[in-house]
């Protein structure tokens, strides 16, 4: 099966492929940034390290396998590290990690050639919400106004103009401006450096704390599979078995995030350190995103797809940018439909 998309220039993705040296110690030096687990093995387990770029929700799962010793009973002595992202790409394509939380990023840097693969989702529609300072009382107040995104380019970015194109405001109509991570764009929000930002729970949370407004959630406007688990080509021909024993776990913490209210606001506390009426709150807004199965629907990959950045100008099939065969196998092995 061939997926369409547009034919555009092709990027050249060779510095990705090959990370230099900069890019490694890089990559050492972002590690400290946050460290889940321990890379202290006892007996037959095998070490792994899974990374994440943004300290949210949306990288929540792997952090409650963790938690709850799902890896360890896989066999894996896991660390889940948070990683910049200049260097997740190049990290994971290097071998200095063996996956990766991303799952729409990835999808369209193997449309460039990466040798990546998606594996599943952990979050079937996009968890951002539209917020604004008090005087953008509704999107249309958004015209000639700063939005903040994580980085120019990136999937919220792509988004955030979904959101506005659903609300009849052209591209041009705003700028878009790279705000950092979600802590960085809160503060640029209160500062008044920007007019707008997209944000994860518990985000609408605290701007309503604040008196400014809530004015989308992406959710309702995109279908696009955000977060979820990712791996290299490499990985998947010489250690199947144990990708499979990875999603068993994330699968398993994906089951108890829809089902045990209570315990995942505990997980929510600890991850984002806030108050149980501030995790209790962010869980609410954000459980409809979650997937309970990791399962991925045609169109939310095409959706994916149809944002491809400018770079590729040959035809692209679901197997050049997922693997679903281990997602599978480790649902066949704990009952999941």
């Amino acid at each position: 099966m061939t997926v369409s998309h547009r034919k555009l220039r092709r990027m050249d993705i060779t510095p990705l492929l090959w990370p230099n040296r900069r890019v490694l110690v890089a990559l050492i030096l972002s590690l400290g940034q946050s460290v889940v687990g321990s890379m202290e093995a006892r007996g037959q387990e095998k070490r792994i390290i899974i990374c994440y770029v943004e300290r949210d929700l949306n990288n929540l799962p792997p952090l409650v396998a963790e938690a709850k010793g799902y890896f360890r009973e896989a066999g894996f002595a896991t660390q889940i590290v948070q990683v910049r992202t200049a260097v997740s790409t190049a990290a994971i394509l290097s071998g200095a990690i063996d996956y990766h939380t991303s799952f729409a990023s990835t999808i369209q840097r193997a449309m460039q050639g990466a040798p990546l693969r998606g594996l599943l989702t952990m979050v079937e529609r996009p968890n951002f919400y539209l917020v604004s300072r008090p005087e953008i009382r509704t999107v249309a107040d958004l015209r000639g106004k700063i939005i903040g995104v994580g980085s120019l380019g990136s999937i919220n970015s792509i988004i955030a103009h979904q959101v506005l194109a659903h609300h009849g405001i052209p591209a041009d109509a705003v700028t878009i401006m790279a705000a950092g991570d979600f802590q960085t764009r809160m503060a640029a929000l209160k500062s008044g450096t920007i007019h707008a930002a997209m944000a994860v729970p518990p985000a609408p949370v605290h701007v309503r704390e604040w008196g400014f407004n809530v004015l989308a959630f992406a959710g309702d406007y995109v279908d696009l599979p955000l977060a979820g688990l990712s791996t290299t080509v490499n990985k998947l021909k010489t250690s199947r078995s144990e990708v499979v024993a990875v999603i068993t776990p994330i699968l398993r913490a994906l089951q108890l995030m829809k089902s045990n209210r209570s315990e995942t606001v505990l997980h929510i506390q600890k991850f984002l350190k806030v108050e149980k009426k501030l995790a209790e709150a962010a869980y609410d807004l954000s459980v409809k995103a979650f997937s309970a199965t990791g399962s991925v629907s045609a169109k939310g990959i095409q959706n994916i797809m149809d944002m491809a950045p400018a770079g590729i100008n040959r035809p692209v099939s679901l197997t050049d940018v997922v693997d679903f065969g281990p997602l599978k196998e480790a649902q066949a092995a704990l009952g999941i439909r």
